[in-house]
C-alpha cells in the first residue's frame, strides 16, 4: 500500500483511473441482485446425471460462452453509465505517452448519449506489437556472466535481461504481450534456467533450475496469461543461485507459475515422477500432463480444483493442440531410460490426431504420421524431436529430429537432424521435399522455429559450433520466407553478436 500511495502521489495518470475505478464501483454497487433462476438447480442435477459435464479433455468447451458472459457484463456497465450519466468518462491510455487530460465536470446529458465512456483503463502497452519480431540476444565470453537482452526487431527497444551463464534455448510470449518465458543453458553445470520477464516493467523472475533433456523445453500459457507451465527434472544448484527444489533429483514433473504473483512456481499435484507438462488449455487451469515409460500415456486434470483427471489416453505423448483445438500433434512410440533420460525407442514418431471435436465412435488418437514418407522398417523411429503448429492450423514444422534408423533418402541425409521440415495438413504433411533452406555447417544444429502471424515465414536460431575451448556460444537467427526466396539474418549475427534468438512475434 505504502508503494502504490507512493506511486500515486506523483502519477496523475494513475490517480485519474483511480478515480474512474471508484466511480465505476459506486455505480455497479447500487444495481440489484439477481437471483439465480428457480431450475437452475435442477438444470446442474440433470446435467451431472446425464454425463454432460465429463467430457473428455479433448473436447473440453470452447470459450465462447465466457467471452459472451463477460460482453454481457461490459455491455450492462456501458448501459447503466449511459442511463444514469453520472459517471465522468475514465482516461484512456495514449501510446505516445503524453499526459493524460484530467477530469472535469460531469459531462452533459446529450454526451453522455452520444458517445459512451470508457468502463476502465485501456489495454497496458505491449513491447511488441502484433507482427513485430522479438528476439533474445546474448553477448560476452564463453564461461563467465553474458548480457541477455530482449529485442524489438522493428523499432530497435530493447529490454535488459541481466547476465546468464549460457546461451538462451527456448521461449515463449504470452497471449496478451505482457510476458516473455524463457530457458538458458547454466554455464557447465548441464542444467536449463527458466526465467519470465514482464515486458512492460522488465521484472525478472527466475523459475527454477532443471537438468537438460530431451521434452524438457516446452513452455505454455493458459489463454488469459495468468498461468505458465512448464517441464523440470529436479536438480540442486542452490550454490549457483538456483531456486530451491524439494523433488527428488532426477524426477520429472510439470510445474506451474502465476505470472506476476509473489508465489514461488508449484509443481502439478495431480501426477508423479516422469511426467511432462504438454499444454495448458483454456482459461481454467486444465493441464495437459505426459507421463513417460514403456507406454506412454496422456491425462488432463484441472490443477486450480478439486476434481478427479478427466481422461486418460494410452500411447500418446505431448499433444500440442492446434491454434483452432481441433486438431493435435503428439508422439507414438514405445520409449525407454537411456543415460537417465526417457526417449523414444521403437515406433516413435510424430502424429497427426484426428478430429478432437467429432463425436464418432473412432479414437482421434489413432492418427496420422507426420512424415508421410517415411517407412519404420523394424520398429525405426525419432529418439526426440520437435514440433510447433502454425498460426492457420494448418501449416506445421518438425525439427531436432533424432532419426534411429537408416537413411531414407539415395543421398543418405533423410531425415537429417539438422534440418527443419515445414508442410501442411491439407496438402500432405511432411516428406523429403519438406526440407526448409536453412543455412547449415558442419555440426550445426537447429536450436528454434517460431512461425509468423500471418504464416508467410519461419524464425530459425542456428546454432553453431565452437571454435575451440573458451570459444562463446554462437547462433544465428535467420528469417527465412516460405515462398522460397532467400533466407535474410536477423539481429548481429556471429559479428560481434555471439547468440541471437529464440525469437517470437508479437499476437
Amino acid at each position: 500500500r505504502a508503494e502504490l500511495d507512493g506511486h500515486l502521489a506523483h502519477c496523475e495518470r494513475c490517480r485519474a483511473t483511480l478515480a474512474a475505478f471508484k466511480s465505476e464501483r459506486g455505480i455497479v454497487s447500487g444495481l440489484p441482485v439477481a437471483g439465480p433462476p428457480r431450475d437452475l438447480s435442477a438444470r446442474v442435477r440433470a446435467g451431472i446425471e446425464s454425463g454432460r459435464f465429463g467430457v473428455p479433455w479433448w473436447r473440453l468447451p470452447g470459450r465462447p460462452l465466457p467471452i459472451l458472459a463477460s460482453a454481457g457484463v461490459v455491455a450492462a456497465v456501458v448501459l447503466s453509465v449511459v442511463y444514469f450519466g453520472h459517471l465522468l468518462p475514465a482516461p484512456v491510455g495514449q501510446a505516445s505517452g503524453s499526459p493524460v487530460a484530467t477530469v472535469s465536470s460531469a459531462p452533459s446529458a446529450s454526451a453522455v448519449a452520444s458517445t459512451a465512456p470508457s468502463v476502465g483503463p485501456s489495454a497496458p502497452p505491449t513491447f511488441l506489437a502484433p507482427g513485430q519480431l522479438g528476439y533474445l540476444e546474448l553477448s560476452g565470453a564463453s564461461l563467465q556472466p553474458s548480457k541477455l537482452s530482449f529485442i524489438n526487431d522493428e523499432t530497435g527497444a530493447s529490454i535488459d535481461l541481466g547476465t546468464v551463464s549460457g546461451p538462451p534455448i527456448a521461449a515463449s510470449l504470452s497471449p496478451d504481450g505482457q510476458w516473455l518465458a524463457y530457458i538458458t543453458r547454466k554455464g557447465e553445470t548441464g542444467a536449463n534456467e527458466i526465467w519470465a520477464v514482464h515486458l512492460t516493467d522488465g521484472t525478472i523472475t527466475s523459475l527454477g533450475c532443471s537438468v537438460a533433456g530431451q521434452f524438457t523445453d516446452r513452455l505454455t500459457w493458459n489463454a488469459n496469461s495468468s498461468d505458465l507451465a512448464f517441464t523440470m527434472t529436479s536438480v540442486d544448484l542452490r550454490s549457483a543461485g538456483c531456486p530451491a527444489n524439494d523433488g527428488k533429483a532426477g524426477t520429472t514433473e510439470p510445474w506451474l507459475w502465476q505470472a506476476g504473483s509473489n508465489e514461488p512456481p508449484a509443481r502439478s499435484p495431480r501426477v508423479g515422477p516422469d511426467s511432462y507438462a504438454a499444454q495448458l488449455i483454456g482459461e481454467y487451469g486444465y493441464l495437459v500432463e505426459s507421463h513417460a515409460g514403456a507406454t506412454p500415456t496422456t491425462t488432463t486434470a484441472c490443477v486450480f480444483c478439486d476434481q478427479p483427471p478427466q481422461q486418460t489416453v494410452d500411447r500418446v505423448f505431448l499433444p500440442l493442440m492446434s491454434p483452432s483445438g481441433n486438431r493435435a500433434i503428439f508422439w507414438n512410440g514405445t520409449m525407454a531410460l537411456s543415460a537417465g533420460q526417457w526417449q523414444f525407442s521403437t515406433g516413435g514418431l510424430a502424429r497427426l490426431s484426428g478430429d478432437l471435436r467429432s463425436t464418432g465412435p473412432a479414437s482421434p488418437w489413432v492418427g496420422t504420421p507426420l512424415f508421410s514418407d517415411l517407412v519404420p522398417y523394424g520398429g525405426e523411429a525419432f529418439a526426440y524431436g520437435t514440433f510447433t503448429w502454425g498460426p492457420d492450423s494448418d501449416l506445421v514444422a518438425f525439427w531436432n529430429g533424432a532419426w534411429t534408423g537408416v537413411p531414407q533418402s539415395a543421398d543418405g541425409k533423410y531425415p537429417s537432424q539438422q534440418d527443419v521440415y515445414v508442410g501442411r495438413v491439407s496438402t500432405g504433411l511432411l516428406s523429403a521435399a519438406s526440407r526448409l533452406g536453412t543455412p547449415t555447417s558442419a555440426n550445426s544444429y537447429i536450436v528454434d522455429v517460431a512461425f509468423s502471424p500471418g504464416g508467410t515465414s519461419v524464425a530459425v536460431t542456428i546454432g553453431l559450433p565452437s571454435a575451440g575451448i573458451g570459444d562463446p556460444p554462437s547462433a544465428l537467427l535467420e528469417i527465412v520466407p516460405l515462398d522460397g526466396s532467400s533466407p535474410h539474418p536477423v539481429g548481429g549475427g556471429v559479428h560481434p553478436t555471439p547468440w541471437d534468438g529464440p525469437a517470437v512475434f508479437g499476437h
